[in-house]
């Protein structure tokens, strides 16, 4: 039967998976600082079969460049880590919690969520591109709403919130995960978006 698939084997998701065409990406909230540590912990624990589900811990990192041309690496979202499985069970989850520096998964509660909407979007586009955000270009006119039509941000919507023509670098700001990140690109692969819906009607009836 395409599109769903079932998997039993025994009574753990990492025996008995529903698939149902993507998997679920959880937002964990760790010590900043402390999130590709993190990461390596939980890719050991994972690996070595001592959880009763299967996936990974993902820690997205961007490029940077200093003044003087030396590229370096930082979080580009400071205290956060995703985890990707086909597992629906949230209460496996709890062995993250094990970890000194984990703090807690969003929303804020006792009780994992899967991310829904722009913020999975977000972390699909950042899964498919990789890990590791490299340099992404973009043309752009300040203050604008635009949408990324190139690189790990493709698709995704945000503001031009200031200008650098001296670098030609833009910072946009995503409103993703109860807050607003600011993504520092340069000039070019966005569009300006399309007026909705709602503004087209208001000015054809003008």
């Amino acid at each position: 039967m395409q599109g769903i698939q079932n998997l039993h084997r025994g009574e753990s998701c990492g025996d008995f998976i529903v698939r149902i065409g993507k998997v679920n990406y959880y937002c964990m909230v760790v010590k900043t600082g402390k999130e590709e540590a993190f990461r390596l912990w939980a890719a050991k624990i994972l690996a070595d079969g001592d959880t009763l589900f299967t996936g990974q811990v993902l820690f997205f990192k961007k490029l940077m460049r200093t003044k003087k041309g030396k590229i370096y690496d930082e979080a580009f979202f400071p205290g956060y880590v995703f985890l990707e499985t086909d597992c629906t069970d949230a209460s496996l989850f709890s062995v993250f919690r094990q970890n000194k520096d984990f703090y807690y998964f969003l929303p804020k509660d006792d009780v994992a969520q899967p991310l829904t909407g722009l913020d999975y979007d977000c972390v699909t586009s950042l899964r498919n591109y990789g890990e590791t955000i490299g340099f992404t270009a973009v043309k752009f006119d300040e203050n604008d709403r635009i949408v990324i039509t190139g690189g790990p941000f493709k698709n995704l919507s945000g503001t031009v919130v200031a200008v650098n023509r001296r670098n030609h670098r833009v910072n946009i700001r995503l409103d993703v995960f109860n807050r607003a990140t600011v993504v520092g690109l340069t000039y070019y692969d966005i569009k300006k978006e399309d007026r909705s819906k709602e503004e087209k009607d208001y000015l054809k009836n003008k």
